[in-house]
């Protein structure tokens, strides 16, 4: 991992995002690349004479957030952190998918802005700016909640399907977990509602037999819901990240059977770190 972008909006809620790719950065030599994007502000006046408000109270925005970018870097610098930053006006989503491409980033960073208790089933089906990241970028995405106060991971919580091959998102995982000196829990709910095609014994055997070095376990829960059953694991597993692989999802599939991915990105109280996995047709 050399190239890592962190999404900055310089509130208290990202802070955790920044720091914590400060840690991964400073354990893998990386390069932080510091973005924070605006959009126009309109004015709710307008002038007969002059140049327009917009113009103004866009340049105080810009000349603002550049102090606020600049000192964030100084600081960064300060503490030998390879650093560079952006900011550019446009929709956080589009200019993010461009950065990716363009500077070969390895993994996006993210704060969870909004409040986990807010938004109602618009939020839980659309999701905030990290849910809406997701589906654009084919880069990992880690989102970091606002209340998290300890940046390193020593104990990742891995959550398996047990329904279609995994092996490269498995082999990030633990690539990430050798880097850090972390270990690695499988974790599966079990639901009613949900499909079971194969079988448990035969896909978690696969999984060993693709990762002979590591001692595989698997900690299973059956619950009526996936979203409380995987949160409660990973409570019980003393996680401090949650790693899951997913495929993105188009919008038709959103409205029949919103994204289980996104739900815990808006409620989980642990870093959420999300693999891409190729699309389904």
């Amino acid at each position: 991992m050399k190239n890592i972008l962190v999404a900055t909006d310089f509130t208290e809620n990202s802070r955790p995002a920044l720091e914590t790719a400060v840690y991964l950065a400073s354990r893998q030599s990386a390069t932080i690349h510091l973005l924070h994007t605006y959009l126009p502000v309109y004015p709710m006046t307008e002038t007969l004479t002059g140049p327009p408000l917009t113009v103004e109270w866009e340049e105080t925005y810009r000349n603002s957030a550049q102090e606020q970018i600049d000192k964030l870097t100084e600081e960064l610098k300060a503490r030998n952190v390879i650093v560079t930053a952006y900011l550019e006006l446009g929709p956080l989503t589009p200019v993010v998918k461009e950065f990716t491409e363009d500077k070969g980033v390895d993994l996006v960073i993210m704060g969870r802005t909004e409040s986990s208790e807010s938004g109602g089933w618009f939020s839980d089906l659309f999701g905030n700016s990290s849910t809406q990241l997701f589906d654009e970028i084919g880069v990992p995405l880690l989102v970091v909640p606002g209340e998290v106060t300890h940046y390193g991971f020593k104990r990742i919580a891995y959550a398996t399907q047990l329904e279609f091959e995994e092996t490269q998102s498995l082999a990030k995982t633990y690539q990430w977990a050798n880097a850090l000196g972390a270990t690695v829990q499988l974790i599966n709910v079990q639901s009613d509602h949900e499909p079971n095609v194969n079988s448990d014994d035969e896909m978690l055997a696969n999984i060993q037999a693709q990762f002979p070095e590591h001692h595989i376990t698997l900690l299973q829960r059956k619950t009526s819901s996936i979203q409380e059953g995987i949160l409660e694991l990973v409570k019980d597993t003393e996680a401090d990240l949650l790693v899951m692989s997913t495929h993105h999802r188009n919008l038709f599939t959103q409205l029949v059977n919103p994204s289980k991915t996104k739900k815990l990105l808006l409620h989980s109280p642990v870093p959420v770190l999300i693999f891409p996995l190729p699309d389904l047709d």
